[in-house]
């Protein structure tokens, strides 16, 4: 349920409506209160079925009272009409500004890392990415480096200045993710609808940014229902875009970017798009790019490696030649966005911000 009040309420309206909703058995923590320069919104999150809303239409300081049939209304433009913003280190703040992250799918080495680090860093990336753990279909295959990969990417951070993401694998490694104080923690395809994992992450003590990949052939309801679970223990949640395997052997991914103008539109998280997994193929993933950024996106994650010829996973799909690849991107990207940001303020509402 969502309660407007008129532009006349002020403060005292609002105390007045939290009251009324603590009398009637919501508490103050489950609402969530949006107030623009004109009007305040106040949202019940969870069931308010048994809420009487001609009790509250009859208020004289509410302007209008209306429930909302979709499931995930806490993260539903109605319910909060501006974007998420997600503040980084280093004053990159995810939603807001245009988001590029760049690196190695796995970590294999130092060297290989701090060299990919330094140049991502110089092309225009302002977000690392790394992989410490890996588990891969053959088993006997690399796995990662596990702590000593989050013990390296902690060290490129401080080198280069730039915020960091990895994947965590397992419940039992939150530990470690948060010694190493990991900016943000990526939540794999493989484990989109692993729901006790993504609990376990939702009631982390002063939790981290989390960003949620849609697993193959997740629906859009399974993940906002993923997104939903992380977003009430933790309302730092991106959502991810990497794309879906079709019958087509020519692509790893088919990527598919009605998700993400469908959730701009509908949904207040920051989208990133995956062009690196979403087709799996190096000459495709500038394309997809910037075809994500015209969806929509509020960013991009694309696997770089120096030698992907001998990357020990994913070497097809990352940009190559010593990164030059990236540099045309990431420049194209910004023009982009400062192209149609205007566009895409009149759409969604909450964008504007974006033009910064």
């Amino acid at each position: 349920m969502i309660i407007q009040l008129k532009a006349s309420a002020g403060k005292s309206g609002l105390e007045k409506i939290v009251s009324h909703l603590a009398q009637d058995g919501v508490p103050r923590e489950r609402l969530d209160i949006f107030s623009g320069d004109t009007y305040t919104l106040v949202g019940v999150k969870g069931d308010a079925g048994k809420l009487d809303l001609d009790k509250y239409q009859a208020l004289d300081y509410v302007l209008t009272v209306h429930r909302i049939s979709d499931p995930f209304k806490e993260l539903s433009r109605q319910f909060h009409p501006d974007d998420t913003l997600i503040e980084l280190r280093g004053g990159h703040c995810l939603g807001r500004d245009l988001s590029v992250i760049a690196g190695p799918c796995a970590i294999e080495s130092r060297e290989q890392l701090f060299r990919t680090a330094e140049l991502v860093a110089r092309a225009g990336a302002n977000i690392l990415r790394g992989g410490a753990f890996k588990p891969r279909t053959i088993h006997r295959s690399f796995q990662g480096l596990g702590e000593e990969g989050l013990k390296l990417l902690a060290e490129a951070r401080e080198a280069v200045g730039l915020p960091v993401i990895s994947e965590i694998m397992d419940a039992r490694d939150i530990p470690l993710f948060v010694e190493y104080d990991i900016d943000i923690w990526q939540v794999g395809a493989r484990n989109c609808l692993n729901y006790t994992f993504l609990d376990a992450l939702s009631q982390v003590p002063n939790p981290k940014p989390v960003l949620l990949k849609r697993g193959d052939h997740v629906s859009l309801n399974e993940l906002l229902g993923a997104a939903l679970r992380l977003y009430e223990g933790n309302p730092q949640v991106i959502l991810c875009e990497r794309g879906d395997k079709t019958a087509d052997r020519v692509h790893r991914n088919v990527l598919n970017l009605n998700n993400v103008s469908y959730l701009k539109h509908h949904y207040h998280l920051p989208v990133i798009v995956d062009p690196s997994h979403g087709t799996g193929v190096r000459e495709l993933v500038g394309d997809l790019g910037l075809a994500g950024m015209a969806a929509g996106a509020d960013g991009l994650m694309v696997e770089v490696h120096h030698q992907p010829e001998k990357a020990l996973c994913d070497g097809a799909q990352s940009l190559n030649q010593e990164f030059a690849a990236l540099v045309p991107l990431a420049a194209d990207i910004h023009r982009m966005r400062n192209a149609l940001s205007a566009a895409q303020a009149a759409k969604y509402g909450g964008l504007a911000a974006m033009a910064g």
